[in-house]
């Protein structure tokens, strides 16, 4: 009958500092597996910037996915 007053009222998810710190962390991480396995493919194929630079970008488009989708979450 009577809400518990230990729960959040809204459906917010907490937005706390660990959970940004998160965030940052994946942005990052994500750009720079990308970069090492484009590094690592380049090294195997012999075809020096070329899979690094498309490593780089398809990391960048990931993590600015994953950034855009937990922003979506936490609305």
């Amino acid at each position: 009958m009577t809400e518990d007053p230990k729960k959040p009222s809204s459906g917010k998810k907490d937005q706390s500092p660990l959970a940004m710190a998160g965030a940052g962390f994946e942005f990052v991480s994500s750009i720079v597996f990308f970069v090492i396995g484009g590094y690592y493919l380049d090294g195997y194929l012999q075809s020096e910037p070329l899979w690094l630079l498309v490593g780089f970008f398809l990391g960048f488009v990931f993590a600015f996915y994953s950034l855009i989708k937990r922003a979506k979450e936490n609305e």
